[in-house]
Formats: C-alpha cells, sequence, structure tokens
C-alpha cells in the first residue's frame, strides 16, 4: 500500500516540475536558427566536399590530395591554416578570428586498405579491385565540420 501511495505521490507533483522549466531563450533560438539556415545553404557545398573527399581514398598518414583540398577550402573562406602540425605532413589546423571561445573540430580523413567503392551503389562494386577507399564515412567527417564551422563563422 506504502509504494502505491508514493507512485499516486509522484504522479502528482511530478507535472509541477515540468511546468518549471525554463522556457527557452529567444536569443538562443535564433542563433540556432540562424545557423541551421547558414548550413542548408550550403547544403550542395556539402555534397562536393564529401564526394571529393571520397574519390581521394588516401589511406593515414598518406592523405595529401585530401588535406589539400580541405585546408584549401577553408583559406578560401578567410582561416589561416598551419600545416605539417605535430611532424605529421598531413595534419593541419585551421584558425578563424581570435580570443575566446576556441572551438576545435576534429574527424578522421584516411582511407582503409581494399575498400575502393563506385559512389552511390550500396553493393559491394569496387573501381579498381585491392585499391584504397572510404568505407567507412571517413570522408563525410571533416567536409561537415568545415561547413559547421562556416556557419559559425557567419554570425
Amino acid at each position: 500500500m506504502r509504494v502505491s501511495a508514493r507512485c499516486l505521490i509522484a504522479c502528482a507533483v511530478f507535472p509541477i516540475f515540468l511546468g518549471a522549466q525554463a522556457k527557452p531563450d529567444a536569443r538562443i533560438e535564433m542563433l540556432k536558427a540562424e545557423l541551421a539556415r547558414s548550413i542548408d545553404g550550403r547544403a550542395k557545398l556539402a555534397q562536393q566536399m564529401v564526394d571529393q573527399v571520397f574519390s581521394f581514398g588516401e589511406l593515414g598518414m598518406q592523405e595529401v590530395e585530401t588535406s589539400k583540398y580541405l585546408t584549401g577550402v577553408l583559406e578560401q573562406n578567410g582561416f589561416t591554416v598551419e600545416r605539417g602540425v605535430a611532424g605529421m605532413p598531413t595534419a593541419w589546423v585551421a584558425k578563424w578570428g581570435s580570443g575566446s571561445p576556441v572551438i576545435a573540430l576534429g574527424s578522421d580523413i584516411d582511407g582503409i586498405p581494399q575498400a575502393n567503392q563506385k559512389p552511390g551503389l550500396s553493393g559491394r562494386i569496387p573501381m579498381i579491385a585491392g585499391a584504397p577507399g572510404h568505407g567507412e564515412g571517413h570522408n563525410s567527417g571533416v567536409p561537415l565540420n568545415i561547413i559547421a564551422a562556416l556557419a559559425v563563422k557567419d554570425i
């Protein structure tokens, strides 16, 4: 009987706490909407970058063309790029602005051995048998991070 009474009290009191939640901040909601518009407006660029990185399919520590392409996109959009970070030729850091906040976005860009694949197909159909490729989605991480960085830069 005690358990039932506790459950009944909890059910009666819980909705009170739901109503006490903070109301959404109008400024934050406006920024979120602005970011969403900026991201949606770059859908074509996002797809182009994802496809381009997919076409390179370079193995880890050998992502020369991939890094050159992605850093080029960032530089074209006002970012400064430091290459060869930590002694790795394909590692880089892109920066825009100064001060705070500092936002870091990271993702892998390497392909994997023998994962070469014709784009847009769900079945396993390699373009070149045994060649490396993007079978794990690493072709999308950095391009989407770049889209996010460009959207934040806009606001």
